[in-house]
């Protein structure tokens, strides 16, 4: 019988569940989604504590039902704004005269001692490059002739109190946490390709209260930063500018068009109101608010690269993700204008799950189930060992 797997994402507006079946041909395919809106986290905080236990159940209910499969253990996904990633030294004797996978673990867990903080737990440690005798840095050094092995390895640290909600809220509602996963590396790993990773990319997430801004590199990520700023951010500047209620702001913001409609012959932007009526709006003050705040957002974006300790180049690419900007027309374009490198939005195919907004939670079903092969054809088995540290 075929593996199923479930895997939650905590979301700035929204609770998403997830569960898969492993595919012969194939990662996996999806056999139940849940949604539920809730108010959401933002700055690091959940807006009200009191409902996100009745988001959770609602998620997971529409996702079992859907799925005609209970859940009994779930892999949760971690959100950037409570993750922190630090790159940390390693070193490792080699037991024998050629590098095996149990030394590069050796060299993990060096450099996993290395660092500690009583605020946050480790919950993914990966090799970003290693070091062998003659000074040269390599990314794969398995059955390389060494007798000393040393490393840089990217550690990504979960808030110990994001854990300690996730486990009792569910272990309320019966369900037992597996594993911890980071999204913004299950994330990275999903959208940008193999090839692009190994010359390094970024990961752009414009969720709804925040944007996260990762550095991939290899199978790796060496950066992480959250900007509080993303998709709400618009509709709240069109509120308050043009005196409207802010789901009248979102119906406007979600049909806005950057740069194709501005040519001056488009007078109006319409909104049907919560009575019924249709309302209009200058779509030339509409075009200057929304334009003005991704603008900040990219100067934001900007300053966030800089921080990089990895230089983020002009050839750099971008991979645009989240349901803050992506889906609106234009967007790549007009960041792309902004950040001057290019941007690319990626092509998921998963039927009803196609659009970016769902693109974190089919990533860490593909990184669970990925990870899963990974341990099936003999290497570390990282989810379980880390799994195992963190519950013991």
């Amino acid at each position: 019988m075929k593996n199923v797997t479930a895997a939650i994402e905590f979301g700035t507006s929204k609770i998403m569940c997830v569960i898969g079946r492993e595919k012969s041909i194939g990662r996996f395919e999806v056999l139940g989604v849940g949604e539920a809106k809730y108010e959401g986290v933002k700055n690091g905080r959940w807006l009200k504590p009191s409902n996100v236990e009745e988001a959770v159940a609602k998620a997971l209910e529409l996702a079992e039902r859907k799925a005609k499969k209970r859940i009994k253990e779930i892999f949760v996904g971690v959100p950037g704004v409570f993750t922190k990633v630090v790159c940390q030294s390693g070193h490792a004797k080699v037991q024998g005269s050629h590098v095996k996978e149990s030394d590069i673990e050796s060299l993990v867990k060096d450099a996993e001692k290395g660092y500690d903080d009583s605020l946050y737990s480790v919950i993914n440690s990966t090799p970003v490059y290693f070091v062998l005798e003659d000074g040269h840095h390599y990314i794969d050094v398995i059955d390389a002739a060494a007798s000393e092995l040393h490393g840089v390895v990217s550690l990504v640290f979960a808030k110990n109190e994001f854990i300690d909600d996730a486990k009792t809220l569910l272990k309320s509602l019966g369900v037992r946490v597996t594993a911890f996963v980071p999204e913004v590396l299950a994330e990275s790993l999903f959208l940008v390709p193999a090839q692009e990773r190994d010359c390094s990319a970024v990961l752009l997430n414009v969720g709804y209260y925040d944007t996260n801004v990762t550095v991939v590199y290899g199978d790796a990520i060496v950066y992480n930063k959250t900007i509080q700023a993303g998709g709400m951010h618009i509709a709240n500047d069109l509120s308050i500018v043009i005196n409207m209620d802010v789901d009248t702001a979102e119906q406007i913001k979600k049909r806005y068009s950057f740069g194709l409609e501005n040519t001056g012959t488009k007078l109006y932007d319409y909104a049907k109101h919560g009575s019924g009526r249709l309302e209009k709006f200058s779509h030339a003050l509409v075009s200057e608010v929304i334009d003005a705040r991704v603008e900040h957002l990219c100067m934001l974006i900007c300053s966030a690269f800089e921080q990089s300790p990895l230089s983020i180049a002009r050839r750099t690419r971008i991979y645009l993700s989240g349901g803050g900007i992506a889906m609106m027309k234009g967007s790549k374009e007009m960041l792309q204008r902004f950040l001057k490198r290019q941007v690319r939005i990626s092509t998921i195919e998963a039927p009803q799950l196609t659009t970016p907004n769902y693109y974190t939670v089919l990533a860490l079903l593909d990184y669970v189930f990925e990870e899963k092969f990974h341990k099936e054809s003999g290497g570390l088995a990282l989810l379980e060992r880390l799994s195992k540290k963190m519950f013991d």
